[in-house]
């Protein structure tokens, strides 16, 4: 019975959550309370406008409840189409039809919890309803969805089946067993399914290249593999947690130094952190493995417990267990212990040199260890500005604890090496940085796989030298044979070189060990750009996509559907979706580029204008933005608007190039912009300046832009027959990435007829 304390009523819930909202926010209140008044100013209005009430706000989670399941749903597809483009605020968003009881001072009943379950499993950017509410609107005819399957949800005994809404092109989440394809989508009223929805369609597929087969024979998997899971953390704070990841890394690290162990890389397992873990066997399957380790890890200062059970997980059966209680610095013992343990369990002969690797400690300092258990989980290898900022500082804090720890100076040089190579800071000053960390971390520990893995990429990343990269990047192999990390390594140097085939079997190899890898996904599919195979690129991209819709990954197959249609329509409308999801400022200058091409003048003008950063910086191009607009200018036939642009863009390379005059991407926009001006003497210099700098052969995917370009300086001079002879030199090389572009710059018209250029596009 109802009191007036306590009031029950039937109500439809939408649950919602800022998706990585502790990540984005993580140290900086200011900014964690503003994307919060954010959300709140978006979303308040338009649950007041349909007739929802605000029940609760938990966190970056936001309660509401509704009079029907149409007007929740209608609701939720109206507060995403609102966060589109709003930086950081993409929303997860689940709605249930149940009970709410709601009390002076909470909000309860079976109602929420089934409803905040149901927003686990929608995709960022995307909404989930439950079957409930599918019923509810099914007879709607303005709403569309699509089965996900039957999630398993903690505390929930029922199974019921989840639909992702799909209206406006919205995403469909990952599947979970049963589900029919493409048959829910059957709604749509356009005879000719629209881009939106046959992206939706595509990403739905995707996901069946990343599921096993039900059929799968978990009898033939290889007995002698393993995957470590997320341990799980009984104590509080994010410090425990911490710890417990880096524990998971750790152990996962020092079973790969077993060659006669399969052993899945961190990454792929990640994905069972928390409460909605599948079952031993389905993890089997999805992994291809025999067996799993779980654990558990509770610390209190000093002490610490980790328990660990070894399972069957083909059967689903327990094989071994062990406590383990003593002080957080005898970790080194226990993990030790636990692999030499599973080894002996799975009848993997451990050799004096494996036994020697899995018994070394890299600190004594346990205060130095901590920072760097966080600097494992975080990955070691990043080019992103953010990532290395905040890598660079947790390394440096380790050495400060312990200043001969070997693996903190290797983390050290593949923070400098990933400023170089990215293009943040590339000069020789930051490859002096490189050099004299990678010199430090060999003398510590020539034995420690992480510091060949530094040495290989001062080699490559620093040096163009592939062949010595290699080798030491298979040094680190040998040392730790089951990670997945050191065979990656291989395939990018044998990309660079340009052996294709070669790079993308290593990749496969990698994914063997790896198979939930966005990141090994993201560069197959870049390698087929470069390859030319267009439409298999965008294939794998869906795939990466799914498992991380990071702007880059976006960005890659906006890249290939301009390639493979060489106009710029589908690859805007596309990159309008990704600009809804991810930000529009992610993608200005593939925007500025398409409008150019398109003849839309103002709104290229616009996009450049919309660019935070000047000049606008990647691996291989260093653009300002007043060149962009001298750009505009010229085509549109304004030389007295494109003249002052050009000088103020050359002004800023000429400053760039006093500080780092060995960059080849300044020396050959300068070259472009004296060709622009009519000074040819200036412009063959500077451009054959900055082909001398980056030579094909230092890297086969990267240098091509800048010789490119040169092809670029003599159309520019009137010397189409020496752009020819450049053509033809090019006609054999890895040149995907540019074909978008090539096929739709008017640029290049006085030789696109000619076969040296057809060579190359076509």
């Amino acid at each position: 019975m109802d009191t007036p304390q306590h009031k029950r009523r039937l109500a439809a819930i939408v649950f919602t959550d800022i998706v990585g909202f502790s990540k984005l926010t993580e140290g900086d209140e200011v900014a964690a309370l503003e994307l919060l008044a954010t959300q709140k100013q978006i979303v308040q209005p338009i649950v007041q406008e349909s007739g929802g009430q605000w029940l609760k706000e938990m966190g970056d989670g936001l309660l509401l409840s509704f009079p029907s399941s149409y007007d929740a749903v209608q609701c939720a597809i109206r507060i995403q189409k609102a966060v589109r483009g709003v930086r950081n605020l993409v929303l997860r968003i689940g709605v249930h039809q149940g009970d709410v009881v709601q009390t002076e001072n909470d909000v309860l009943g079976s109602g929420v919890n089934i409803a905040s379950r149901v927003e686990t499993v929608a995709p960022p950017g995307g909404i989930a309803v439950s079957d409930k509410v599918q019923r509810d609107i099914a007879h709607h005819a303005d709403l569309s969805t699509q089965s996900i399957g039957f999630p398993k949800f903690k505390g929930i005994d029922d199974v019921f089946e989840v639909y992702c809404v799909t209206n406006d092109g919205l995403p469909v989440g990952t599947s979970h067993g049963k589900v029919e394809l493409p048959g829910r989508l059957a709604k749509s009223k356009s005879p000719v399914l629209p881009i939106a929805a046959a992206a939706v369609v595509l990403a739905a597929v995707a996901v069946f290249f990343l599921m096993p087969s039900g059929d799968v024979d978990l009898s033939a998997i290889p007995s002698k593999s393993i995957a470590v899971l997320p341990f799980d953390n009984f104590a509080k704070g994010e410090a425990d947690d911490n710890f417990a990841d880096g524990l998971t890394e750790v152990i996962t690290a020092t079973l790969s130094k077993i060659g006669a162990l399969k052993v899945i890389s961190r990454t792929s397992v990640m994905a069972y952190k928390g409460d909605n873990r599948p079952t031993s066997p389905e993890i089997a399957a999805k992994l291809n493995v025999a067996h799993v380790l779980e654990g558990s890890v509770q610390r209190a200062g000093e002490q610490v417990r980790i328990v660990v059970q070894l399972i069957d997980a083909r059967e689903d059966r327990h094989l071994w267990s062990e406590t383990y209680d003593g002080q957080f610095s005898e970790v080194f013992d226990v993990q030790t212990r636990v692999a030499t343990n599973i080894a002996g369990y799975l009848e993997a002969n451990l050799t004096q040199q494996e036994q020697a690797r899995i018994a070394r400690k890299p600190t004594q300092n346990m205060k130095a260890y901590e920072h760097y258990l966080v600097l494992l989980q975080r990955g070691i290898v990043h080019i992103a500005k953010r990532e290395l900022d905040t890598n660079l500082a947790l390394a440096e804090k380790v050495v400060q604890l312990d200043e001969q720890f070997a693996e903190a100076h290797a983390i050290i040089a593949l923070c400098h090496l990933g400023y170089h190579w990215s293009g943040v800071d590339r000069t020789e000053a930051r490859l002096a940085l490189a050099r004299t960390s990678v010199a430090k971390a060999v003398e510590l520990a020539p034995e420690a796989p992480m510091v060949h893995t530094a040495k290989g990429y001062l080699h490559y990343w620093g040096l163009g030298e592939f062949d010595k990269a290699i080798e030491e990047f298979e040094l680190a192999r040998q040392m730790e044979p089951g990670a997945s990390q050191h065979i990656e390594d291989i395939a990018w140097v044998q990309r660079a070189k340009g052996d294709l085939p070669l790079a993308l079997a290593s990749m496969a190899k990698a994914l063997e060990l790896n198979p939930q890898s966005d990141m090994i996904l993201r560069e197959i599919g870049f390698t087929h750009i470069v390859a030319k195979n267009f439409d298999r690129a965008i294939e794998i991209l869906d795939r990466a996509i799914l498992l991380n819709d990071a702007a880059d990954y976006y960005g890659l197959k906006i890249d290939a559907i301009w390639a493979r249609d060489g106009t710029p329509e589908a690859a805007l409308v596309f990159l309008k979706e990704a600009q809804g999801i991810v930000g529009r400022d992610k993608y200005l200058i593939h925007e500025h580029r398409f409008e150019l091409a398109r003849g839309n003048h103002a709104a290229s003008l616009q996009a450049v204008d919309s660019i935070k950063q000047d000049p606008f910086l990647s691996q291989s191009r260093v653009i300002p933005k007043a060149l962009a607009r001298a750009f505009v200018y010229e085509r549109m036939g304004a030389p007295e608007k494109m003249r002052p642009e050009l000088e103020s863009a050359l002004e800023m390379l000429k400053s760039m190039a006093t500080e780092n005059p060995i960059d080849p991407r300044v020396q050959i926009n300068m070259g472009l912009i004296y060709a622009m001006q009519g000074d040819a003497e200036q412009a063959l210099m500077r451009g054959r300046q900055a082909m001398a700098l980056y030579p094909l052969a230092k890297n086969a995917v990267n240098a091509q832009r800048i010789h490119i370009q040169m092809g670029l300086i003599y159309l520019q001079l009137g010397q189409a027959d020496k752009c020819i002879q450049l053509l033809h030199s090019l006609k054999d090389k890895p040149l995907g990435m540019e074909v978008g572009e090539l096929k739709t710059d008017t640029a290049w018209d006085p030789v696109r007829d000619h076969a040296a250029f057809k060579a190359i596009v076509e």
